[in-house]
């Protein structure tokens, strides 16, 4: 009777854990991304001159922005973080625009114009989709593309720069060592292991060659400093850490004319 009775224990607690696993994998769209639909705000709004773009991803057409800069310099391909959309970072590449650089900035699936919606996988398979058509499309070679990752945006960058080794350099601004250390961080309730294995970005970051700039706000409330630290102790050389006294969100704001100036040199090194 015991022995029936553990195993009546056991066969509870087994699905019990697969209800529950059941449950966060159908919650964790809504709980791990927070993407807006429709665009608030168009580069004529900042004076910007743009190409409207649309790149093929798997089965889904990405929406993105193409902002022209002195062809002699780099290609930039923008990965952003996780709210909003690429409209709430026009501001940005405004400030960018006195390196030159030649932009790229993409909607992921379910955000923006773009059609679908975020998983993980799918993001990353839009974050290589857009170097596919910055190489393939406008036939820039990978030597002269720089991948540039904010947030979220990390995470599909280093799946880019994985896909493609041969990158001029990544930069990683504001970036966490996985999804599944941010989902224990932030949603503490939350059984870890159900989380799906995604954005493992210490273990990718610890494989890339390609030369890496890393930039956090000491501030930041949402991703604590140390996990730039944690990826720039994994990371292999060259690499290059930048501390700015800001938040999450403000890095470039705060960092004003320094950050510019430091990002614009450490592109122009590579």
């Amino acid at each position: 009777m015991l022995n029936k009775g553990l195993l009546l224990f056991a066969l509870l607690l087994a699905l019990a854990a697969v209800s529950l696993r059941a449950v966060v994998k159908m919650a964790e769209p809504k709980l791990l991304f927070h993407p807006q639909t429709g665009l608030e705000l168009n580069p004529t709004f900042f004076g910007l001159k743009f190409v409207d773009v649309v790149i093929r991803s798997g089965e889904f057409d990405i929406h993105g922005w193409f902002f022209p800069g002195d062809r002699s310099k780099k290609f930039v391909i923008f990965y952003h973080g996780n709210a909003g959309n690429m409209s709430d970072r026009i501001d940005f590449i405004k400030f960018m625009k006195p390196a030159g650089l030649n932009f790229l900035m993409i909607d992921y699936r379910g955000y923006g114009r773009s059609e679908g919606w975020p998983t993980i996988d799918g993001i990353g398979e839009d974050a290589v989709a857009a170097v596919d058509w910055v190489s393939k499309k406008r036939k820039v070679p990978l030597n002269r593309i720089v991948l540039w990752g904010r947030s979220l945006g990390v995470g599909a960058a280093l799946i880019a720069a994985e896909r493609y080794p041969g990158v001029s350099g990544v930069i990683l601004e504001s970036g966490f060592v996985s999804m599944r250390r941010m989902a224990s961080e932030i949603y503490p309730f939350l059984p870890v292991a159900f989380v799906t294995d995604g954005f493992d970005n210490g273990r990718i970051v610890s494989k890339i060659s390609a030369p890496k700039l890393f930039i956090h706000g000491t501030r930041d409330e949402l991703i604590p400093f140390r996990h730039t630290e944690e990826l720039y102790s994994r990371a292999l050389g060259p690499k290059r850490i930048v501390p700015v006294v800001s938040g999450h969100n403000d890095t470039y704001i705060r960092g004003g004319s320094k950050y510019l100036r430091i990002v614009e040199e450490w592109i122009s090194g590579l």
